[in-house]
């Protein structure tokens, strides 16, 4: 009788788990730079260095890889936010860390930006065959309804802002200057995609959001009013 190592199972999961990953990696610069219908899966496979049979065998077809590249996507950039620590003793201050963070992730992810941009082309085909991606979203809505709940009770946030809206303007600051960096630099005769001018862009972004945030707070009305008595002197 043959002896089994009783690790060869355990070995055999690994290997599984980093194939697969290899596969979703690749997959993912694919879908990302080609779009769904341009990708190749013989290309996927030659990237992932493996055959397209076993790539079949762990996600049955392109379509079902797709969605789980989509799927990954988010997750990770879910996660990624998930592990933003946020201090509610400083709404405005995790507001701002949120949009730092979203804004640094699209310039640094350009692949998800290539499959959203994909997929939304596609008016959210596979997107919405998905229950993990809005599942793991409305942790993030439920979230910033805390943060912005927390930023009103303390008079530094004006009332009734809604996290939909909010996560919006949030991911389209940090979005549309990508996606959009070429025409921009050509048309406004700027280098949309030099460093300089991003940092700028983030720091703009990042006092847009804070005074749309405070407009109408106590904390504007005091600020105000302490210039008021600063200036009042001078007009004498």
């Amino acid at each position: 009788m043959t002896n089994v190592s009783p690790s060869r199972p355990a070995t055999r999961r690994r290997d599984s788990d980093r194939t697969r990953a290899s596969i979703l990696s690749a997959a993912t610069r694919e879908f990302g730079a080609q779009g769904f219908s341009g990708a190749r899966i013989e290309r996927v496979a030659k990237a992932a260095r493996c055959n397209i049979r076993l790539l079949y065998h762990y996600f049955g077809n392109k379509e079902a890889l797709y969605v789980a590249v989509l799927e990954t996507a988010y997750a990770h950039l879910r996660q990624q936010q998930a592990a933003l620590d946020f201090d509610l003793r400083d709404p405005l201050g995790c507001i701002e860390k949120l949009l730092r963070f979203t804004f640094t992730y699209f310039e640094k992810n350009p692949y998800f930006e290539g499959l959203l941009r994909a997929e939304n082309m596609m008016r959210g085909k596979f997107v919405v065959q998905s229950t993990r991606v809005p599942e793991e979203a409305a942790r993030l809505k439920s979230r910033l309804r805390e943060i912005l709940q927390a930023g009103e009770e303390q008079g530094v946030i004006r009332p009734d802002v809604d996290p939909v809206q909010l996560y919006v303007t949030l991911t389209a600051l940090s979005r549309f200057h990508l996606a959009n960096s070429y025409t921009l630099s050509v048309m406004l005769d700027v280098d949309a995609q030099s460093r300089e001018w991003r940092a700028e862009r983030l720091e703009h972004s990042v006092q847009l959001v804070r005074d749309w945030l405070t407009t109408g707070t106590p904390m504007q009305f005091a600020f105000e009013g302490g210039l008021e008595r600063q200036q009042a002197p001078l007009a004498i």
